[in-house]
């Protein structure tokens, strides 16, 4: 068993699964599909009446208005680790877990999400309805429009959360998959391709193998990069022939988003070493999110955990303004700043991510410098010498002979 304690019991104990099929009134041969990650999808709560019986003190008419315009869906998986973290800390103000996937009611605030406003697309760059092009050598392809489970907070809420059809996002079809085959042989510029969404591993084993199988066809030296969350919220979703397949076309890199030290159990564990041998490189995304991780004992924990584990902490994403739960979720910059350099030199720095802002214009690299210290700047020193000064991790003022 891997270490996440002391956030509670691993997603191997079944007694919430037991609990829920109790409430939920499951198949009599329900454990016999607990790791089919279909069967996790079928059974996804998605009803303001199923979380009643499993939280009673949830406001269930507030939640049915917003489930008016905002889509709901928690796979069983997940929402076993959200009883176990509620039982584990029954004092706690908050579950950071239910957080995320539970629409909290409450009014945005003031440029919050408005279920028309994009936090990350410009219609510039769509190459294609499915196929992004923001950096020079990069693209991402928007595979999927659907998810695993839906987080609150989404940076693709018109993708993915919203139920407007006005704002709805064109999805994968055949057409636009040939365009951005096209678009993607006859850009050079372009070394690599993200397979993104919403979820790209909610595409069946076989359609994403047809992808993989296509990319590799158009230009064989393209790096592949699979960005995806199903380890979080549906784990079992790592198949021999999702395994299998990464391996014959040589996905280069896996992103794994997370979010809380409560999310790394045993069964997230099995899916990252099952799935090692295929990927050269796996990574985390870790969005930085208002009671949830925005504390410096948790991101501690949940970057050195990964890291421990041989998965990468690799970016903190800032919370996107034009994302739902604004009110919720996000944190000042100063205060990402702050747990960012707490983390820089006292922690290994392979487990301190880096610290950016997602704009509309593209990602920003934030400074760490402490705003209680001076900058580095170029002086001279009383001698008349060329110096560099600046101040170290411990806050201490240094200079450096320069040349």
């Amino acid at each position: 068993m891997k270490d996440n304690a002391p956030f509670g019991p691993d997603s191997s104990d079944l007694i919430y699964a037991n609990l829920m099929a109790e409430r939920l009134g499951w198949a009599a041969d329900w454990q016999d599909h607990w790791t089919d990650w279909q069967w996790q999808q079928r059974n996804a709560l998605r009803r303001s009446a199923q979380i009643k019986t499993l939280f009673p003190d949830v406001d269930e008419e507030a939640l049915d208005k917003t489930l008016e315009r905002q889509k709901l869906l928690i796979t069983p998986y997940y929402m076993g680790l959200c009883l176990a973290y509620q039982d584990a800390h029954p004092a706690a103000d908050e579950n950071p877990l239910l957080l995320q996937v539970l629409p909290s009611g409450s009014p945005e605030r003031d440029g919050g999400f408005d279920h028309q406003t994009e936090n990350w697309e410009q219609s510039s760059e769509m190459k294609t309805p499915i196929c992004q092009h923001k950096y020079d050598n990069r693209v991402i392809i928007r595979a999927s429009n659907v998810c695993n489970a839906y987080c609150q907070f989404c940076f693709e809420a018109l993708r993915t959360l919203s139920k407007d059809n006005a704002a709805r996002k064109e999805s994968l079809q055949g057409k636009y998959w040939r365009q951005t085959l096209d678009y993607i042989a006859d850009t050079h510029t372009v070394e690599e391709v993200i397979l993104s969404g919403g979820e790209p591993l909610m595409l069946r084993d076989e359609k994403l193998d047809r992808m993989l199988s296509d990319l590799r066809a158009v230009r064989p030296d393209i790096v592949i990069r699979v960005h995806t969350r199903a380890l979080s919220f549906n784990p079992y979703r790592v198949t021999p022939e999702l395994i299998e397949s990464f391996a014959r076309h040589d996905v280069n890199a896996l992103g794994v988003h997370v979010c809380h030290p409560a999310e790394l159990t045993d069964a997230f564990w099995t899916a990252i070493e099952s799935v090692r041998p295929s990927v050269r490189l796996i990574f985390a995304n870790i969005p930085l999110l208002g009671s949830v991780n925005d504390d410096q004992a948790t991101l501690e924990t949940l970057c050195m955990t990964l890291y421990r584990n041989g998965v990468l902490p690799y970016y903190l994403y800032h919370f996107m303004p034009f994302s739902p739960g604004s009110a919720q979720f996000s944190v000042p910059v100063e205060q990402g700043m702050a747990l960012a350099r707490s983390m820089k030199r006292r922690k290994t720095n392979l487990a301190v991510p880096e610290y950016v802002l997602p704009h509309l214009s593209g990602k920003y690299t934030v400074p760490l410098d402490d705003p209680a210290h001076p900058p580095a700047a170029f002086t001279n020193s009383d001698a008349g010498q060329p110096v560099f000064s600046f101040t170290n991790w411990k806050g201490q003022a240094c200079t450096w002979a320069n040349g």
